[in-house]
């Protein structure tokens, strides 16, 4: 963001259960390039490793719900980013929406066909007239707190009837929870690609002049040492010019991220690291049985 918007002043803050201190060097590097402020804060997980999880999701994906109750008095408006968004233009448009009576502001996922589904297995009809991804959220924190929005999301994760109909559990569960509460934006604030993609040529890499936030969806991230392709580039570029330019983009270490690896390895022709990728896999799955 910092790469693409040097004229404003912005505040970060970054939520995390663990950081080690040469990231926080490079943290603070990073404001006295930018002359800008990042506040670093360490969650208690305690709570939040009750709710559901699986192989691709952590209990991470529900730092979300502490975030908007932390800021209740603190400010009125906040712009919440999952870590794997990249801006990739100026923002100053999100400066100036009026939610009106919405809680929140956000992007909808995919297509009409999806929200109907979405509707059907979430038992909530309204569903069928934008399911949103909450991987960009404006949010207003004061209504956000007088509605109760975290404890409602939560409780619905911890309804065991509820959660067995979910695919993606915070996202589903806040869709359920901020029915009709939603402002649709346009999808250059948070266009949608999945790296995976380029494993069967599904779609062109989304980069247009107007796009704001660039959303990595799926298990492949651009700092995955796999994902060499012309739609990470622009996460090298911003790489290359900040304090992590001469961190090693990491490396496969489960089994899932072997096969992954092990596909786009052959996808490039580099048939030997395919091989190396699948045998660890193999590895992985035998031993893990």
């Amino acid at each position: 963001m910092l790469y693409f918007n040097k004229i404003y002043t912005f505040h970060f803050y970054i939520f995390t259960d663990t950081i080690s201190e040469c990231d926080l060097k490079k943290f603070d590097e990073l404001t006295s390039c930018y002359n800008t402020k990042i506040t670093i804060l360490l969650i208690d997980t305690l709570q939040l490793k009750k709710l559901p999880t699986n192989k691709l999701w952590s209990h991470a994906i529900y730092f979300r719900f502490i975030i908007a109750n932390y800021f209740h008095n603190k400010t009125n408006k906040i712009l919440y980013l999952d870590s794997d968004i990249i801006c990739s233009g100026d923002i100053s448009e999100l400066f100036d929406i009026d939610l009106n009576q919405h809680i929140i502001a956000a992007v909808a996922d995919r297509d009409q066909y999806i929200w109907k589904k979405r509707a059907e297995m979430l038992a909530t009809p309204e569903i069928a007239n934008g399911y949103f991804n909450s991987g960009v959220m404006l949010i207003d924190t004061d209504k956000w707190h007088k509605n109760k929005i975290t404890e409602k999301t939560i409780n619905i994760l911890l309804d065991d009837k509820t959660k067995a109909k979910f695919v993606f559990y915070d996202q589903d569960a806040l869709n359920i929870s901020l029915v009709n509460q939603v402002l649709f934006l346009d999808k250059k604030f948070n266009t949608q690609f999945s790296i995976n993609y380029e494993l069967k040529n599904k779609t062109l890499f989304p980069i247009i002049n107007n796009v704001k936030f660039i959303h990595y969806i799926g298990p492949t991230k651009p700092w995955n040492i796999w994902s060499e392709y012309p739609s990470t580039h622009l996460f090298m570029t911003i790489k290359k010019n900040s304090p992590w330019k001469t961190t090693p983009l990491i490396a496969a270490s489960t089994s899932n991220q072997y096969r992954y690896a092990a596909k786009h390895m052959f996808n490039n022709k580099k048939y030997i690291y395919w091989l190396l990728n699948y045998l660890y896999y193999f590895v992985n799955k035998v031993l893990h049985k």
